[in-house]
């Protein structure tokens, strides 16, 4: 007689146990302090603090509040727009360049490696070891038909003297090749480092598939370095915004040719030490920090700078 016995049910497989997070090492914890800690504080002492400042006293006039007063005066100040208008052109004209000029230069020295790489790299930064009102200065000697090495050319193009060059429009473009022959050399330096960088079986593997330079250049290099070009891109566009040593160096060899208000920081700065209007200063200066935030945030968030594999595309 056979013995009927009842199933057991199928039991359930333990579930198992979530590893719990390994807590970050007190070690690990002061390092990234000590590393970020000095910079915070700096940045704090000598860029929040001096913004805040600059934020309050654009509002409080004698201890009173302002209502905006100052604000509204630089808005209507009849200076602003011809001074807004020479550092757009100047922009303009001189970022596209630089940027140009930065790209091609480390990509060539990339593609083509030997002993004068090193040799060009130094022929490169020399013009940028000048920086300042020394290059202002320099360069006030080469437009000068008396002292400058290019005086055949000069006076070939009827430049009797500094003054005839930096007449009109062509301040613009003084500063313009001024900012490249001073700021290139330095950051192909930089994106040079940062080609060097890349791993070698991505190149490789290009051109293993038959990739040419350009397109190796375009397709590959580029995407890999975009966090170098936005860095460049957004200094530039810091430094080239506020440019004022040197049309203030260039002016004093061009007498009338060039306003002492001819960029917007020197407007902000005739504010504060000829009109002793410091909350006109603040504001004027807030606004132009106002102007490369944007820009910073504009070139972040376009090209992907701080991106990583991991984020969604």
């Amino acid at each position: 007689m056979k013995t009927l016995t009842t199933p057991r049910p199928p039991v359930a497989a333990p579930a198992r146990a979530t590893a719990p997070r390994p807590r970050r090492r007190p070690a690990r914890r002061a390092a990234i302090w000590i590393l970020v800690g000095p910079y915070t504080a700096f940045l704090v002492v000598f860029g929040l603090a001096p913004a805040g400042y600059a934020l309050w006293t654009s509002f409080v006039d004698d201890g009173s509040f302002s209502g905006g007063r100052d604000w509204a005066a630089v808005l209507h100040d009849y200076r602003l727009g011809d001074a807004a208008a020479h550092v757009t052109t100047y922009l303009l004209l001189w970022l596209p360049i630089l940027l140009m000029t930065v790209l091609s230069l480390a990509f060539t020295l990339h593609a083509r490696p030997g002993r004068t790489t090193r040799v060009l790299q130094l022929v490169y930064y020399l013009p940028g070891a000048v920086t300042g009102s020394a290059a202002a200065l320099l360069w006030l000697f080469m437009v000068s038909p008396d002292s400058s090495p290019f005086s055949p050319l000069l006076q070939l193009m009827d430049v009797a003297s500094a003054t005839d060059a930096l007449s009109g429009g062509s301040v613009v473009a003084v500063l313009a090749v001024m900012g490249v022959a001073v700021h290139a050399g330095g950051w192909i330096v930089v994106l040079y480092g940062a080609l060097n960088a890349l791993p070698r079986d991505v190149l490789e593997a290009a051109q293993v598939d038959g990739a040419s330079a350009w397109r190796t250049m375009w397709h590959v290099k580029l995407p890999m370095v975009r966090t170098y070009v936005a860095f460049v891109l957004i200094s530039s566009f810091a430094s080239g915004s506020q440019v004022f040593v040197e049309p203030t160096v260039l002016s004093t060899g061009a007498p009338g040719q060039i306003s002492p208000s001819w960029s917007v920081n020197q407007l902000a700065y005739n504010y504060a030490t000829q009109d002793g209007d410091f909350g006109k200063a603040a504001a004027l200066s807030l606004a132009m920090l106002a102007v490369g935030v944007l820009a910073a945030w504009i070139v972040i968030t376009r090209t992907r700078m701080y991106a990583t594999d991991s984020d969604p595309r």
